[in-house]
């Protein structure tokens, strides 16, 4: 048995073990709320032995123990779920992002809340089915232009509102790149704070590890992260397959902007290179489908786009195959198409907000183009030289130019130029010469200019004196429908306006978009009757056929090509399907991420009941002790008035 000092010291130790044990029930009681707070339990052990040495009479050795100590107050987690539950949560910010952004476009179209696009198509072909009936009716006309102000204000609406969502989400990743970064922060302050308390033996701090387990698990829901702990104590953190948080620092995140535009794209500075490179942007097999940074890029998108993004897959029927230019016409638009389809399929197609912005921009200008084409009927006109009107160059539709058959064209600026030709038609881009190259060699030269003018023999004419011709319902900003010039006879030649007053091409945007002043305030000047006044009964059918004819496919390799009413179903109808998808799969990976944390929570949370039994049992365990030392000191007292005596 120990010695009557050493008994003292087994009591001594019992006091503040059992105090060290209150404590640390009082901690979890304290933070039984406390989110993100880890039970702590404590572990005793023995102390210190004593050796006591035999005699020559009694050899053996014996030894007696000192009492009991601490050995740790350990936090009770478990790493496998930890990583589970951070792993889900990441996949689940993925989804969560686009989910979201496909309910902004639902709400932003309005056919879950009532008040429908559809129903302003539908009265705007109403209207035109109307004045069909009576076309010179100026209470038809009238009606008309008032169903397309409609149309127009609330497809400028639905426009605006994409684009803004388009802005808000750049701005959430702009703040989420600066969450990343203070989350990192934060972490390698917690490192240095756990390995200062840890180095000194005495305690672990336990505190400042839930306050780093936190920040784990909201750093994953943001980026696919994997870390390891050092034997120190610190936390590795690599985000997206490169380090993160380092024994030394954070390698911060930043951001740069795509070209021409606002759009951020997070880049590791550090290591010259993307966050999410095109490689991996768009994959989502092998755990490529994580983090809700990489979601929003996904549903922002990383360009703008306009209704000249959307493929249109040329047909066959529309080509006179018979002959070989009509062969070659098709050949050369089918792989145009095959170009944009892959451009389309890489950077919009995994975008709802682009694919939202790019789809309403080609519906709303093939209707307002098929009704102006319809009350302006236009022919070609190609010439060897450019029209001049008041001593300045007419801009053309396109250029021809002779000798180059090249699959890239660059302008004097260096800067690509769409669309290619065997004979080398480009589109037009307002320059006087078109390269093969980047270094401007091998130019090419104009042999024709190709305008598009109104066609006088198939105009109506309006009901006023004047009898106004050329004047359509919607119209570009600042940019008058035609340049009227003196045809050489006499007469009047109006030729197809490209630029605005400010000199840049403009087309039929919807953001560029407004109701013609001239035929709303005098809906007389609708070309609608003939040169003899009489109304044009073909021309209203014209209008109304417009509702019947082939338009475009949403994506021709998903859809095929309909009316307008069918294109923006099965435009809605992307969103309703892909709406389902997410989800089912938000609502799936929102199951496992509770699901484990609620064995976090079994596991790692306080329990009252339990934490009160174990304040009983240290009180008394403590009481126990002291009533020990009382009896071991009155046996020491006793001993010592006894010898005294």
């Amino acid at each position: 048995m120990a010695n009557g000092m050493a008994s003292l010291m087994v009591g001594a130790t019992g006091l503040k073990s059992s105090q060290a044990a209150l404590n640390t029930t009082a901690h979890n009681l304290a933070n039984i709320d406390t989110k993100g707070y880890t039970r702590q339990q404590i572990a005793f052990k023995d102390t210190q032995y004593v050796r006591v040495s035999g005699n020559y009479k009694c050899p053996v050795t014996s030894t007696y123990g000192l009492g009991v100590g601490v050995n740790e107050i350990r936090r009770i987690r478990d790493e496998f779920i930890d990583r589970a539950y951070r792993s889900e949560n990441c996949r689940l910010g993925y989804y969560s992002s686009q989910y979201k952004t496909i309910e902004e476009i639902e709400d932003q179209f309005g056919e879950l809340q009532g008040v429908t696009y559809q129903e302003s198509l539908e009265n705007l072909r109403d209207a035109i089915n109307e004045l069909s009936k009576e076309p010179s009716s100026t209470t038809k006309r009238s009606s008309l232009i008032q169903s397309a102000s409609a149309f127009l204000t609330r497809s400028t609406a639905v426009y605006k509102g994409l684009t803004d969502y388009q802005a808000t989400l750049n701005i959430e990743v702009e703040n989420m790149v600066n969450k990343i970064n203070k989350l990192g922060k934060e972490i390698f302050d917690l490192n240095k704070q756990i390995a200062k308390i840890e180095s000194m033996g005495r305690e672990d701090a336990n505190d400042y590890r839930d306050a780093r387990d936190n920040a784990l698990d909201e750093l994953s829901g943001y980026i696919n992260i994997s870390y390891f702990e050092e034997p120190n104590g610190e936390v590795v953190v690599n985000a997206e397959g490169v380090p993160f948080v380092t024994l030394t620092g954070t390698l911060e995140m930043s951001t740069r902007t795509t070209d021409g535009t606002m759009l951020y794209i997070p880049t590791w500075p550090a290591f010259e290179r993307d966050v999410y490179p095109e490689s991996v942007m768009n994959k989502i097999t092998d755990n490529y489908d994580k983090a809700e940074l990489k979601g929003l890029l996904l549903a922002r998108g990383s360009i703008l786009v306009s209704y000249d993004d959307v493929p249109v897959k040329p047909e066959q029927k529309d080509y006179d195959l018979t002959t070989n230019e009509g062969k070659q016409k098709y050949e050369n638009d089918y792989a145009e198409y095959l170009d944009k389809q892959a451009y389309y399929n890489k950077y919009i197609d995994s975008s709802a907000i682009l694919t939202a912005i790019s789809g309403l921009d080609k519906l709303v200008n093939g209707l307002v183009t098929a009704i102006n084409d319809v009350l302006c009927p236009e022919k070609e006109m190609t010439l060897t030289a450019p029209l001049m009107n008041n001593g300045e160059e007419v801009m053309p539709n396109t250029y021809t130019y002779s000798g180059i058959a090249q699959d890239v064209m660059y302008d004097v600026y260096g800067n690509e130029v769409k669309g290619r030709s065997e004979n080398g038609t480009y589109t037009y881009i307002s320059k006087e010469k078109l390269y093969t190259d980047k270094e401007h060699t091998n130019a090419a030269t104009v042999s024709s200019y190709n305008y598009t003018i109104l066609d006088m023999d198939k105009t109506d004419y309006g009901m006023d004196d004047d009898k106004t011709v050329g004047e359509e319902i919607f119209s570009r900003a600042d940019t008058p429908r035609y340049i009227v010039m003196d045809d050489g006879n006499g007469g009047k030649m109006y030729v197809h306006n490209n630029q605005n007053e400010r000199g840049n091409r403009t087309e039929y945007s919807v953001s560029n978009l407004h109701i013609n002043a001239v035929v709303a305030q005098d809906v007389g000047k609708i070309a609608m009757t003939t040169l003899q006044g009489k109304e044009d009964m073909a021309r209203g059918q014209e209008l109304l056929d417009i509702w019947s004819m082939d338009f475009a496919s949403v994506n021709p390799e998903q859809y095929s090509v309909g009316t307008f009413s069918e294109y923006y179903d099965n435009f809605t109808s992307q969103y309703a399907i892909a709406g389902n998808v997410l989800e089912d799969f938000v609502g799936h990976w929102q199951t496992m991420v509770s699901g484990y944390d609620h064995q976090r929570l079994q596991t790692e949370g306080v329990s009252s009941d339990e934490e009160l039994q174990k304040m009983i049992k240290y009180q008394q365990a403590y009481n126990a002790s002291s009533r020990y030392i009382n009896v071991i000191s009155e046996m020491l007292e006793h001993l010592v008035t006894s010898l005294g005596s």
